[in-house]
Parts: structure tokens; C-alpha cells; sequence
């Protein structure tokens, strides 16, 4: 049987609060170890004008990652939901320069940020890198509400699922 939750590991790295951003915030470091992929999902509650500048980091450790590393990024914020067309998501994009990262819209409630990590590119940022984080670079001091969860994809080896990757 292919079962979703048994091939992806889904961790909450940012918890969902009203002050989302209202400081810079780094998430929890994710273990990459025995996954290909990892796909940070972004999701904005009910914002006034806050927005935040996204970067990914790179690192060898669950206390050492701060290394900022390129990625690529889909968003779905052309309409707040439930209207027409909120859930559809923009060409894949390239954040081609890891310290500029990804500026998210201000004022888009409800909007998604698909942040997607590929293990090639973290292990090309240093030696024995394997562990990702996300931050959220506060842009105009106004709080934003959110959270953010990490799946992991693209095991490794079919034993190779984690039983936590945050430990």
C-alpha cells in the first residue's frame, strides 16, 4: 500500500502564533540525513501588513546551522482563501543568491510559501552538512501570524524514516 504519512516525515518547526514574526525567528533544525528532500510550508494567518524576508541555512548539527543556502520556492497568494484561484501555486522559482532569500508579500492572509531543499545543495554548502533551519527576517517590525512545517521526502532507503528529525 503507498501510504502518504509512511513515505513523508512531517515535523512542525515553527508553531503557530500571533507573533510569528514579530522578531526575527529561526525554526527548529531538521535532520536530513536519510532524505533527499525537505519542503518547508509557510502558511500566513491574519496579517495586517506584516511580512518577512525567508532564508534557509545549512549546517552540520542540530546547535550548528547558520550557513545560508540557495533554494526554490512556489507561493500560492494570488487570493486570500477561500476565493477563486487562492490555491493555485506559482512557477517554481530560484533564490539564486542565499543571503537576498525569498520577501514575502505583506498584507496576504492566508497565503503559502513552499520552500523546497534539496539534500545535493545543503551537503555543497560545507563538510558533513545534513541539517537545514528556516528564518524569518522581520522587514517592517509589524507582527505577522503563521507557522511553518517541514516535510521530509525522498527517503534514502526504504528503513531509513526517522523517528523524530528535530532530536
Amino acid at each position: 500500500m503507498n501510504v502518504w504519512s509512511e513515505k513523508n516525515k512531517v515535523v512542525s518547526v515553527i508553531a503557530p502564533s500571533a507573533d510569528f514574526a514579530a522578531g526575527d525567528v529561526t525554526s527548529d533544525i531538521v535532520d536530513m540525513a536519510n532524505y533527499k528532500k525537505l519542503t518547508f510550508i509557510v502558511a500566513t494567518g491574519a496579517t495586517t501588513v506584516g511580512k518577512s524576508t525567508i532564508t534557509v541555512n545549512a549546517g552540520i548539527s542540530n546547535a550548528s546551522c547558520a550557513t545560508q543556502i540557495t533554494f526554490k520556492y512556489r507561493t500560492q497568494i494570488a487570493a486570500i482563501p477561500p476565493a477563486s484561484g487562492s490555491d493555485v501555486s506559482s512557477a517554481l522559482t530560484a533564490v539564486t543568491v542565499a543571503a537576498t532569500g525569498l520577501a514575502m508579500t505583506a498584507s496576504k492572509s492566508g497565503g503559502i510559501y513552499i520552500v523546497e531543499v534539496d539534500a545535493d545543495v545543503v551537503a555543497a554548502a560545507g563538510t558533513l552538512y545534513d541539517h537545514v533551519s528556516i528564518t524569518l527576517t522581520e522587514d517592517d517590525g509589524t507582527a505577522q501570524i503563521g507557522c511553518v512545517l517541514a516535510i521530509l521526502s525522498d527517503p534514502r532507503s526504504a528503513q531509513a524514516i526517522l523517528p523524530t528529525a528535530i532530536g
